[in-house]
């Protein structure tokens, strides 16, 4: 009976965290380049406990689901977007690299370009992608070459990573890059586009109330369980 208690707490708790991460993919539906998280469980042992209930040792947690997102034109010069498997390399202001498919960037006051949060974007060299002072029209191309009237002042940075399932996310759309294995990537640099969010809204709401119900469901089961100790208790009471 206790181990019953004990399963469905547990199962209570896990469903609990994913209507967090459920709950947290709806927040960034709109957030640019943002990538959904979703969950994943391994049972490492399986067996039947002493009740008859089905009992196993469970690794969970959760990765970003790298599909791409759809692309929005936006038309403005700095606004990049990814056709393709890839990242953009950022760098934080405390020095951490970075990786991001959020390609909406600003020209700061010391010519270079940055985020919106102050990640600088970099060269294929490592360096910021600086704009020079003389300004003129700045365009990207495909291929992430930068050029501002006429003049090429480098390439953007775009890779790929040996293992997905081992980034480790930052903030909603950037990635820690630190100790990870890159590599140049193929994609495509489209100028004046941004990629949206890959959260399929309608999808997460239907999770969410599986997952309600299921809580429910195990909830309901804690309290029969709960019900039918308490009065195995108080028969035995009488004797």
């Amino acid at each position: 009976m206790l181990l019953r208690l004990r399963n469905a707490a547990a199962s209570m708790a896990e469903l609990a965290q994913r209507q967090d991460r459920v709950a947290n993919n709806l927040a960034n539906a709109n957030t640019v380049g943002y990538r959904r998280d979703q969950a994943f469980a391994t049972a490492l042992r399986e067996r039947i406990d002493a009740e008859g209930a089905p009992q196993s040792t469970r690794v969970a947690g959760q990765v970003a689901d790298l599909e791409p997102g759809a692309l929005t034109q936006t038309g403005n010069a700095l606004d990049l977007a990814l056709d393709g498997d890839g990242f953009f390399a950022i760098q934080g202001a405390d020095g951490r690299p970075r990786l991001t498919r959020a390609g909406e960037f600003l020209l700061a006051d010391d010519g270079t370009v940055r985020s919106p949060q102050g990640h600088t974007l970099l060269r294929d060299d490592g360096t910021p992608l600086t704009v020079p002072p003389s300004g003129g029209e700045v365009v990207v191309t495909t291929a992430g070459q930068v050029s501002v009237g006429g003049v090429a002042v480098g390439r953007v940075q775009v890779v790929e990573v040996d293992d997905p399932g081992g980034l480790t996310r930052l903030d909603a759309a950037t990635f820690d890059a630190t100790g990870v294995e890159t590599r140049p990537a193929g994609a495509r640099v489209r100028q004046g586009f941004l990629e949206t969010s890959n959260v399929d809204a309608v999808g997460e709401m239907v999770d969410l109330m599986a997952h309600v119900r299921l809580f429910e469901s195990q909830q309901k089961a804690l309290r029969t369980t709960d019900d039918t100790l308490a009065a195995v208790t108080r028969d035995l009471g009488t004797f």
